[in-house]
């Protein structure tokens, strides 16, 4: 008898699982209406994720009719210049210009050299300030669909030696 209730409490222990997860399931709401969870901390004591930036940093990049841009948020610091590595895709560009967030351009002595551009800002870039680098009338040695990558780098205001910025990555469109 004893031998028997041990054997029928792991089919008890079934029965009850299920009863309770096909209840769940038929009160649970339709798609139609639908109401915001508070999903519990994956760790005990975890909070919202915050960010922090104290480097410069890109925010964004990409491809706008036959120019390329880059974003970049200064924080942080002050920065003299920023070093842009062109990828080996592109075969020339026609210009280059790096404006400031209120659509103005930045005044810069541009120089390329080995596949890299230095942009030497006249003053530094103040934290606080958002640069767009644009590279203007781009031609590629391929037909497209393609990922562009642009390593980005600057010297920040009083020293010497480059921080790394980060990799702008550049999807071209594919030509039909």
């Amino acid at each position: 008898m004893q031998g028997s209730i041990y054997k029928a409490i792991p089919a008890l222990l079934v029965a009850i699982a299920s009863t309770s997860i096909v209840s769940s399931v038929s009160a649970s709401p339709d798609n139609t209406s639908r109401t915001k969870v508070a999903l519990p901390p994956i760790m005990a004591g975890e909070t919202g994720m915050t960010f922090n930036f104290t480097a410069p940093f890109i925010t964004s990049s990409g491809v706008r009719g036959d120019s390329h841009f880059i974003r970049v948020a200064v924080v942080g610091m002050s920065i003299n210049d920023l070093m842009i590595s062109l990828p080996k895709q592109m075969e020339k560009y026609e210009g280059i210009q790096v404006i400031n967030q209120g659509g103005q351009a930045v005044p810069a002595r541009i120089s390329t050299d080995r596949g890299r551009v230095a942009i030497v800002f006249n003053e530094s870039v103040t934290q606080g300030s958002y640069l767009e680098v644009r590279f203007t009338n781009v031609q590629m040695r391929r037909g497209g669909g393609e990922t562009l990558f642009y390593g980005v780098t600057a010297e920040r205001t009083g020293v010497n030696g480059e921080i790394p910025i980060g990799t702008a990555r550049v999807n071209i469109p594919t030509r039909s």
